[in-house]
């Protein structure tokens, strides 16, 4: 049996410090309950919580974007990162950029035992318009599975609550669930009972969630909320003498072949309006040119190093937008907090593929000024955004904006409207490319027109189109001649057109559907008892074999109706057994 402990404040120490190294499975530490100020006190909480992990323990830790990359850099040092899972909570505008719903929770595991949490599910929503299922990956109703979609690292379903000073009670029981055991809240606890249980062996499991005043099913009072005294980029300096350098026309629209850190130096201090960059996520993706498997330090110091040519050229008024996964972006964070002003993590929640028992979603979008409120922001402009109650089909969109049900949302920093690519006729020959979406609402938010904006890591110039596109002025820097012509040759569409053309791509269409095939892999299913193979399809199918290894790049993908029905089969036995 699993023993949780919930230790208040001025118990909670004391729990750590005496509790025996290795014995605790998972420990949720709550930091908007603690001073986050503390850096020093924090760190020695952390510190006790390594010890007392068991190999292969869970460390959630709550807090807030703007200070949890300098813990998370720490943990980084003993433990191994996971997910850093974006939760939507109450709207609030702690600086002066965009409203932040954004309240966040780091996952480490202690050692590099196989990572083990349970899967959880949210319920199924539903479009309000069309009533499809709102998630359009994996959304196809035949495959859906009864007890709900699998959760990502972006929780949007949960009721809405202060997930900054406490976490809510449906964070709380979600977290207690992927641990693998149901949440049990005691009504009462004295110091006492605490005491005593610190002197308990730590032979039986334990699970450590603190502090109580954390947690809002055992505190319904709110916790000194310390995000309110924060001032964004507390680190670093305003200099009010700052001037903007003009630059001739010799310096922008246009786009250079080379090395991004020698092309950066040719441009003057404080000369470009917003810098973004995209960079490659040392995944060891096949760029053309570029080594994307570098050693950890080697990847972060060279990110470092065209970082700090962005501080120099950036405006005093302008921004710097970098895209990249949360884990890195804890150190580009880090590193940008000693030369700009924070002003938003956004969250762009864009799962690629369904995946994992934890489906990875998060990607992170640091958005840092040169001064703290005297910069460009256009939210006015692009505030409303359609609800997130209506899916993000082109068919039900046409429709329900065609008969006047079109009701908004706020744009905040958790940004679920705009889709990766998913389709080759959208895509060019790079293997990371971003949606024009993207860059458009970025690009509109932080310029004007006539604005210059800048990426020294350009690909295949998603971000130079859109600027042409708006009216803007462009830098595009890339050290591939072959990205450098593809740039080049939508630009020259953009100048001619307005546009960028795409290829048509003819795809020879199959008479049979997938849905057919999925449903009839779920047939045999449900009549042989377990998942068909391909043998059986051979002897069973009214289709054939052929049909299924053309239609699915991967037999696991088309049995995925299939799984389904044995899952429910095996529930089904349970449930008579019992009976």
């Amino acid at each position: 049996m699993t023993e949780i402990i919930y230790p208040p404040q001025e118990n909670l120490y004391e729990c750590l410090t005496k509790a025996p190294a290795n014995s605790t499975n998972a420990i949720i530490l709550i930091s908007g309950a603690l001073d986050w100020r503390d850096t020093i006190g924090i760190k020695n909480y952390l510190n006790h919580c390594i010890r007392v992990l068991k190999p292969g323990g869970l460390l959630f830790f709550q807090g807030m974007p703007y200070y949890l990359p300098e813990f998370g850099i720490f943990l980084d040092k003993f433990l191994v990162f996971k997910y850093w899972i974006a939760i939507k909570s109450i709207l609030h505008n702690p600086t002066k950029g965009i409203p932040s719903e954004h309240a966040a929770i780091l996952l480490y595991v202690k050692g590099k035992e196989r990572f083990n949490i349970q899967r959880v599910r949210f319920p199924h929503e539903v479009c309000s318009f069309c009533k499809k299922p709102l998630k359009d990956w994996g959304g196809k109703t035949h495959l859906m599975n009864p007890e709900g979609y699998a959760i990502s690292d972006v929780w949007k379903s949960l009721p809405v609550g202060d997930n900054y000073s406490q976490l809510t009670s449906d964070v709380i029981s979600t977290l207690i669930k992927m641990i693998g055991v149901q949440p049990d809240y005691p009504k009462e606890q004295s110091k006492n009972i605490f005491s005593n249980k610190i002197q308990d062996d730590f032979n039986q499991s334990k699970i450590i969630i603190g502090p109580r005043e954390g947690i809002e099913v055992l505190e319904h009072f709110i916790c000194e909320p310390h995000h309110q005294y924060y001032l964004p980029g507390f680190s670093a300096t305003v200099n009010k003498e700052i001037k903007t350098t003009k630059i001739n026309s010799n310096y922008w629209d246009v786009i250079h072949q080379g090395d991004a850190i020698d092309i950066l130096k040719q441009y003057p201090d404080n000369s470009i309006d917003l810098v973004f960059a995209d960079p490659p996520y040392n995944l060891e993706k096949a760029y053309g040119v570029y080594n994307d498997g570098k050693g950890i330090d080697t990847y972060l110091d060279w990110c470092s190093s065209w970082l700090i040519e962005y501080i120099r050229i950036l405006k005093p008024t302008g921004s710097l937008w970098l895209l990249n996964l949360p884990h890195w972006a804890m150190y580009h964070a880090h590193f940008l907090n000693q030369y700009l002003y924070f002003q938003n993590w956004v969250v762009w929640d864009a799962l690629s593929e369904p995946r994992g028992k934890l489906m990875p979603a998060h990607y992170a979008l640091l958005f840092y000024t040169k001064h703290p409120t005297k910069f460009t922001l256009n939210y006015e402009l692009l505030k409303n955004i359609d609800s997130r109650q209506y899916c993000l089909r082109s068919s039900c969109i046409n429709k329900r904006k065609s008969s006047g049900d079109d009701q908004k949302d706020l744009l905040t920093d958790i940004w679920s409207d705009i889709h990766r690519l998913k389709h080759k006729r959208d895509r060019d020959y790079h293997p990371c490319q971003l949606p024009d979406a993207l860059m458009e609402r970025i690009i509109l938010l932080s310029t004007n027109p006539g604005d210059i904006v800048l990426d020294a890591l350009v690909g295949t110039g998603t971000t130079v189109v859109q600027a042409a596109r708006l009216g803007r002025k462009y830098v595009g820097i890339d050290i591939d001649a072959e990205y450098v012509q593809i740039s080049s040759d939508k630009l020259e569409q953009i100048n001619k057109n307005g546009f960028v053309l795409r290829k048509t791509i003819h795809r020879q269409k199959s008479s049979i559907n997938k849905k057919a095939l999925q449903l009839e892999l779920k047939e045999l299913a449900r009549n042989l008892g377990r998942l068909p193979t391909p043998n059986d399809v051979k002897e069973n199918s009214k289709y054939g074999l052929d049909a299924y290894l053309e239609a699915f790049p991967t037999w696991g993908k088309a049995l995925k109706a299939a799984k389904l029905e044995v899952r429910e089969n095996a529930n089904r036995r349970s449930e008579n057994i019992f009976q």
